[in-house]
């Protein structure tokens, strides 16, 4: 056994083997991933400026701008990724609020043409069935009133028929005095009728 041995053993005991790692740092937010890259380029520009420094004589203001370039730029990043955030949240709830709005715009519409309609149906039936009770009682009326018409006229006609035929025989009775009439002969009379009747 070596003496190193020993220290690899530790070492193992104490390395947290996660598999997940990658899962950990997708699930997290992605300002808090932002973060991490800004602060990770922020210490490797540092880093690197510091290197540059030791070797070059005179650097150092090079480094000192190129470290603030770094941030700055990081800084704008940071800035426009959060801005075209808000502006795509705010695209989404404009829709959403304006699909919402004709959603309602046209479920109020929808409902006061249905009862526009039904108003409409319910007013045409209405004025059906009286109609249609109106005529049934004027067809019925006039059939009182042809029926009324045509028993008068019967009436009418029935008591001229009895005067004319007891005329005509009493018109026989006396042409039998005279001779040669014959009896069977049958005589018609016009009836003039009134119009206003």
């Amino acid at each position: 056994m070596n003496s190193n041995q020993h220290i690899t053993d530790n070492y193992e005991n104490n390395v947290d083997l996660r598999l997940d790692q990658a899962d950990d740092a997708a699930s997290g937010d992605s300002n808090n991933t932002l973060a991490r890259i800004a602060i990770g380029s922020l210490i490797g520009a540092v880093l690197g400026g510091v290197a540059v420094a030791l070797t070059i004589k005179g650097a150092d203001k090079r480094v000192d701008q190129t470290i603030k370039t770094a941030g700055n730029t990081v800084k704008d990043v940071a800035e426009s990724f959060n801005q075209s955030v808000k502006d795509v949240g705010d695209g989404i709830k404009n829709v959403a609020v304006s699909v919402n709005d004709t959603v309602k715009d046209v479920g109020n519409f929808v409902k006061h043409t249905s009862v526009d309609i039904n108003d409409t149906v319910q007013n045409t039936i209405n004025a059906i069935k009286s109609t249609a009770m109106g005529v049934n009682d004027i067809v019925k009326d006039t059939a009182i009133v042809v029926k009324s018409v045509n028993q008068d006229i019967n009436d009418v006609v029935k008591g001229k028929v009895d005067v004319a035929n007891s005329e005509v025989e009493d018109q026989t009775s006396s042409s039998s005095q005279k001779g040669n009439m014959p009896n069977n002969q049958i005589a018609y009379i016009l009836v003039p009728l009134d119009k206003n009747k």
